[in-house]
């Protein structure tokens, strides 16, 4: 799977695969459409058989559907933005399509993540909410406004900052402070106003969102996608990882692109010691190993990106952790059968949490061990 996805396209593969597993695993990691864009069809058929390139296939058949009705979503976000005077920087996987990065059908996606400047950004959310965009009832978040429902397809995602990118070197990157600073890179094919982050913030943003804010949380996001980014892109300066020291540190961001560097030449992990097999073991192990992934839960107390002071920040997501919306609830126990549910799930949330971090705890401990 590594070699197919990040090394030489020619390079050749000696060992015998398991073509289910080989499929499947891929899947799991969200790198299959990658693949099959990588290595084609014929190539695939000849290592894998035809049933499981035929696999690979409709997976990038599927993400380059995805890909146009995300895009298309894009363009109708800079649409309601332009009359507003509202500039739009596409962010992650909108700005790497926008800007060519992407080989088609090559990368998953679920939504489209923009940056808007902080003093607009309520003013076209409304407007959004206005056109028939429907706001999610989970709490908002310290970055971004609620998130929005797309009329036709996928969600849009509306950035106030971008957590823990620091290109002043003080607090996260706004729309201004990347305008100011020339790191705005126009998209002249959308309407309005619309632009995409310089390469350099586009791989600050990469790692930061990969490892400060989902390294410890591998089921909600694969970090082979965040690999996958940085190798699209080309680039890790030093200025970059200087941008997100502050919630990555220097000693990560190396591992990670040695990563980068190593698993695009070719190389078989077998045997690494080094920082960046130990970063390659923990991206796999929380996606393979359950009672590793459960054992990272009780990364709800690590530092996450942020411009709140630390005891603010651990208060908020000790509270919003205790006390659920209905959304929240919905989501995590799924709906009760009536208003009496939501009670009872609310005054049986603290002896809840209590049981998950012993059993947390417990895998953490074995972990070490």
């Amino acid at each position: 799977m590594l070699l197919r996805a990040f090394g030489p396209v020619e390079s050749p593969f000696a060992e015998s695969a398991d073509p289910a597993a080989a499929l499947a695993l891929a899947r799991r990691f969200e790198v299959s459409a990658r693949i099959a864009a990588r290595q084609g069809r014929e190539r695939l058929a000849r290592e894998l058989g035809t049933e499981t390139a035929d696999g690979f296939a409709r997976d990038r058949a599927s993400a380059a559907a995805v890909t146009m009705r995300l895009m298309a979503a894009a363009r109708r976000l800079a649409a309601w933005a332009a009359p507003l005077g509202v500039p739009v920087v596409l962010l992650k996987f909108a700005a790497l399509e926008a800007t060519g990065r992407l080989a088609p059908g090559s990368r998953e996606a679920c939504d489209v993540d923009a940056l808007v400047p902080e003093t607009q950004a309520g003013e076209l959310w409304r407007a959004l909410v206005a056109a028939d965009y429907q706001a999610s009832e989970l709490p908002e978040p310290e970055h971004q406004l609620p998130t929005l429902a797309d009329p036709e397809v996928g969600a849009v995602e509306l950035h106030r900052l971008l957590p823990g990118v620091r290109v002043a070197g003080g607090s996260s990157a706004t729309w201004e402070m990347l305008d100011r600073a020339g790191l705005l890179v126009p998209l002249p094919d959308f309407p309005g106003h619309c632009s995409a982050p310089a390469p350099e913030v586009l791989a600050a943003h990469a790692v930061v969102h990969g490892l400060g804010q989902h390294g410890f949380w591998p089921s909600s996001y694969s970090l082979l996608k965040m690999v996958a980014d940085l190798i699209d892109l080309g680039t890790l300066t030093g200025r970059a990882i200087a941008w997100v020291a502050r919630d990555v540190s220097a000693d990560e961001a190396e591992a990670v692109r040695r990563l980068c560097s190593r698993l695009v030449a070719g190389e078989d992990p077998a045997g690494w010691q080094a920082p960046e097999e130990t970063l390659l073991r923990h991206i796999l192990a929380g996606r393979l190993d359950p009672g590793y992934e459960r054992s990272l839960r009780l990364g709800l107390f690590r530092s996450q990106p942020s411009d709140r002071p630390r005891a603010v920040r651990l208060a908020r997501a000790v509270l919003g952790t205790v006390l659920l919306s209905d959304a929240q609830i919905d989501a995590i126990y799924g709906p009760p059968a009536n208003r009496l549910g939501y009670l009872g799930r609310r005054v049986a949330r603290p002896f809840d949490l209590l049981l998950r971090l012993g059993r947390y705890g417990l895998k953490w401990m074995r972990v070490e061990r």
